[in-house]
């Protein structure tokens, strides 16, 4: 008969991050817009460790890709807003008669079309039309001849 052999220390860390609960709270920090070296700040793990768990743990890999997803597709939705520009209602408030806090009047504000932004999103969505870089293709076959003041060159 062999003797069952009892483990000693504590469970690892990673066991509670694994349960619902912990992968809850996973997910609502990315959500925050948290990088992974503050998650694993959070956690109490060195960021090598957190992308190990991600590596060894779809589930948590996913309660992170989820989360980020969502704040992502936020910041995108306000880069588009700012890029197009939009309107928006500003309120002033004032004290009444009665002393009370009230909206005291509405004024209906718009917020003009941002260049950065509009670049800045096409160079993202449609690379191929609006990179900055430009391809020269070299149409020219043989010798060229480059003169520079007393100095002249011959390419290969």
């Amino acid at each position: 008969m062999q003797l069952e052999k009892k483990r000693i220390g504590r469970k690892p860390l990673y066991t509670y991050w694994l349960t619902e609960k912990g992968l809850k709270q996973v997910n609502e920090w990315s959500e925050e817009g948290l990088i992974n070296k503050q998650i694993a700040n959070k956690i109490g793990i060195n960021a090598a460790t957190l992308y190990e768990w991600q590596d060894r743990f779809p589930d948590f890999a996913d309660a992170i890709k989820k989360g980020k997803k969502v704040i992502d597709e936020q910041v995108e939705n306000s880069l588009l807003k700012r890029a197009i520009g939009y309107k928006y209602e500003e309120e002033t408030w004032g004290k009444n008669h009665a002393g009370e806090m009230v909206i005291v009047k509405r004024i209906v504000k718009s917020q003009a079309p941002d260049v950065t932004a509009q670049i800045f999103w096409l160079k993202n969505r449609q690379p191929e039309r609006w990179r900055e870089r430009v391809e020269i293709k070299n149409e020219h076959e043989g010798t060229i001849k480059v003169v520079m003041g007393d100095m002249e060159k011959w390419s290969k």
